[in-house]
């Protein structure tokens, strides 16, 4: 299923033949995301980046869909809806983008339109975000779309030789 979020972006489904393409990006951007996503360090070939994909599109987490992210005719990163909680109705997303990308407003735009497709199509009623506290370019993110922050968990990652908090955005929709 691919959803146009604007004239210049477009989720389209993340697929195993995506793992060259993906791994193009990691490498671009290997510093940037290193500093707060756990799982770079394991993308270092061809093999892992189809691993990657492949952990993330069969999770067999409820509700869940990952996208890789189309701008201006370019793959340039993926989101993703990690999962869909039964019953509290909490859909997490995560998303990342090659640095080349950054600047452009690409992942508020994707939460303005994601918040429609996920009340038509879920049982969603909440759109959640979960930063390490260091994450500034996440927080803003979350804060631009309207998110509000609600829990922390306190030393859930070191990075840099530093522990860091994870923080829980929320957004009703």
């Amino acid at each position: 299923m691919k959803l146009s979020i604007t004239e210049n972006i477009e989720l389209l489904p993340l697929e195993v033949t995506d793992s060259s393409n993906i791994l193009d990006l990691v490498e671009s951007s290997r510093p940037q995301l290193g500093k707060y996503l756990y799982w770079v360090d394991g993308v270092r070939d061809e093999i892992s980046a189809h691993k990657y994909i492949v952990e993330r599109i069969n999770s067999g987490l409820l509700g869940s869909r990952w996208f890789k992210i189309q701008f201006n005719k370019q793959v340039c990163g993926v989101f993703g809806i990690k999962s869909i909680s039964v019953g509290r109705g909490i859909a997490e997303v995560g998303y990342w983008l090659s640095h080349v990308a950054h600047g452009n407003g690409i992942i508020v735009k994707i939460i303005a339109q994601i918040s429609s497709f996920l009340l038509a199509n879920t049982d969603a009623k909440i759109i959640e975000f979960r930063c390490l506290e260091n994450n500034t370019a996440s927080i803003s993110v979350a804060k631009k779309s309207g998110a509000e922050f609600v829990d922390l968990i306190a030393n859930y990652m070191k990075t840099d030789n530093e522990n860091q908090d994870l923080h829980i955005y929320q957004l009703q929709l």
